[in-house]
C-alpha cells in the first residue's frame, strides 16, 4: 500500500517554475538592455557631440548657435567621452529600467494603489514593442540622451512632486532636490515638459482647493517653467531655424493644415498598439472607476497636445514621438492599478492581464532575439570600418571609404539605432583631414569577410 504524497511534494515542483520564470526573464530583460548598449556603436551625432566634450565653453558655445537643450546635450557628450564604455551602457540600462518603474509607480499613486511589479513589467513590454522609435531613443547615445533621459528627469519630477505635495512631513534635502529636478525636467525636452507643467499646475489647482498649499510647490512649478524658458529661449534655436528657413516661409495656416492632416494622425497611428490593449481592457476586464477613467481620457489628451506642440517644427523624426508615448504608458499604469483595486469583484481582470502579458512577452522574445543578433552584426562591421579607417589614417590617403551597416532582419525596422553618416564630423572626431565616404554593401561583412560593394 503507497502512502499519499504530502503537499509540499504536490506544490512543490509547480511552486519552484512559478518562482524561477520571473527570475530568468527579469535577468534575460537586463542582460538584453546591458548587451544591445554595449553592442551599439558610435554613430551618427555620437562622432560630433563626443568631439564638442563638456567644457563650459563648449556648452555655451553649442547653446547660442545650435540648441537650447542644455542637459541632454552635455549629457550625451558626457557619455561619450567616458573611459569605460560599459559604464555608459550601464547608465543607459538604468536609465530604462528607472523610467519604467516610475511610470509603474506614478500610476499607481495617481490610482491612490500599491505599486504592483507586474504592471512594471507590463509598461517595459509596451515601451519596446509600441515605440514608433525603440533604437533611436534607448540605444544610440545621442537619442538616449535627447529622449531616455529626459523622460527620466520629466516624470520622475512629476513623481517626486506629487508625493510631496500629498506628504506633509519629508526630508528637507528633497526641498533642494526638487528645485534640481525641476530645472532639468524642464530644460530637457520641448514637449513633454510644456505639457507635464501644465498638468502639474492643473493638479496644483485641484489640491489647493481642498489643502493647504504652502509656497514649495509653486516654487518648484516656478523653478520647472525656468528650465523651460531656457530651453526655449535658447539663442541658438533662432540661428537652427534658419537652416529650415524654406519651411518657416510658409503661410502658418498652411503649417497649422500641414500638420494636422498629414503629421498629427500618422504620428498617432504610431501608439496603436498601446490604444489595442486599451481598447481590449475595456472590452473584456471592464471600464475603469469614474475618477480614474477621467485621469485616463486627460492624459490621453496629453499624448495628443505633446504631438500637436510639434507643429511648430520643421521636420518630425518618428524619435520625437517618444514623448507622446509616454503619457499613454502613464494611462495603461493607472488603468492596470485601477483595474488591481477591483480584483475582488472583477473576475475577468487576473485572465486579462496574463493574456495581455503573455503575449507581449513572446513578442518582446522574438523582438530582443533578433535585435540581439543584428546588433551583434553591426558590432562586428563596426570594427572592420574602425580597421578601414585606421589602416587608411596611417597610409595617409586622402580619402578613405568604409562599408555602409548592414542590419540582420529585426521585428521592425524602428528598432535599429540611426546610421545617419557625417563625413565632417567622424574627420573632426579622428583629427584627420581625409575624405571619409560610406558606399553600400550587398549583406553582412566581418573582419574574416570582405564586404561586398552593392551595385549602384
Amino acid at each position: 500500500m503507497t502512502s499519499a504524497a504530502s503537499p509540499s511534494t504536490l506544490t512543490g515542483p509547480p511552486r519552484r517554475i512559478g518562482v524561477a520564470i520571473p527570475v530568468i526573464l527579469s535577468v534575460w530583460i537586463l542582460v538584453s538592455i546591458w548587451l544591445l548598449n554595449w553592442l551599439t556603436p558610435m554613430t551618427s551625432d555620437d562622432f560630433s557631440y563626443a568631439s564638442k566634450g563638456v567644457s563650459w565653453e563648449a556648452i555655451w558655445r553649442h547653446y547660442s548657435s545650435w540648441s537650447g537643450r542644455l542637459v541632454s546635450d552635455t549629457l550625451a557628450s558626457w557619455l561619450l567621452n567616458l573611459q569605460a564604455p560599459w559604464i555608459a551602457s550601464t547608465l543607459n540600462t538604468l536609465a530604462l529600467l528607472g523610467l519604467v518603474t516610475i511610470l509603474a509607480a506614478l500610476g499607481a499613486r495617481l490610482a491612490g494603489q500599491a505599486f504592483k511589479p507586474s504592471v512594471a513589467l507590463l509598461i517595459f513590454l509596451l515601451y519596446w514593442l509600441c515605440n514608433p522609435d525603440l533604437g533611436q531613443t534607448t540605444f544610440w547615445t545621442v537619442g538616449a540622451a535627447n529622449y531616455l533621459w529626459p523622460n527620466v528627469f520629466n516624470f520622475g519630477f512629476a513623481l517626486a512632486y506629487l508625493w510631496r505635495l500629498e506628504t506633509s512631513r519629508a526630508p528637507a534635502w528633497s526641498t533642494a532636490a526638487l528645485i534640481a529636478l525641476a530645472l532639468l525636467a524642464g530644460c530637457s525636452n520641448e514637449n513633454t515638459g510644456i505639457v507635464t507643467a501644465g498638468l502639474l499646475a492643473w493638479v496644483t489647482y485641484r489640491h489647493r482647493r481642498q489643502h493647504a498649499l504652502g509656497v514649495w510647490p509653486l516654487v518648484w512649478l516656478a523653478c520647472m517653467a525656468a528650465g523651460i524658458a531656457i530651453l526655449i529661449l535658447a539663442p541658438g534655436n533662432q540661428l537652427r531655424a534658419e537652416a529650415f528657413a524654406h519651411w518657416y516661409e510658409q503661410p502658418a495656416l498652411w503649417r497649422l493644415w500641414d500638420h494636422f492632416s498629414r503629421r498629427f494622425p500618422d504620428a498617432m497611428l504610431r501608439y496603436a498598439g498601446i490604444f489595442l490593449v486599451l481598447l481590449a481592457w475595456r472590452l473584456y476586464a471592464g471600464p475603469p472607476a469614474p475618477r480614474a477613467r477621467r485621469a485616463i481620457l486627460v492624459l490621453m489628451a496629453a499624448a495628443c497636445l505633446a504631438n500637436a506642440i510639434l507643429a511648430l517644427a520643421p521636420n518630425i523624426p518618428k524619435r520625437a514621438l517618444n514623448g507622446g508615448m509616454m503619457y499613454l504608458l502613464l494611462a495603461v499604469s493607472l488603468y492596470s492599478h485601477d483595474l488591481f483595486s477591483r480584483t475582488r469583484t472583477n473576475k475577468h481582470w487576473p485572465g486579462c492581464l496574463t493574456r495581455t502579458l503573455s503575449i507581449a512577452i513572446l513578442l518582446w522574445l522574438l523582438s530582443s532575439t533578433l535585435m540581439l543578433r543584428a546588433y551583434h552584426g553591426t558590432w562586428q562591421q563596426d570594427h572592420v570600418r574602425r580597421s578601414i579607417l585606421a589602416d587608411g589614417m596611417q597610409r595617409g590617403l586622402s580619402r578613405i571609404e568604409i562599408p555602409q551597416y548592414h542590419f540582420l532582419r529585426t521585428l521592425r525596422s524602428r528598432d535599429r539605432f540611426d546610421t545617419f553618416f557625417d563625413a565632417q564630423a567622424l574627420s573632426n572626431y579622428y583629427n584627420n583631414p581625409a575624405t571619409i565616404v560610406e558606399y553600400p554593401v550587398q549583406g553582412h561583412y566581418d573582419l574574416r569577410t570582405q564586404p561586398q560593394r552593392r551595385a549602384p
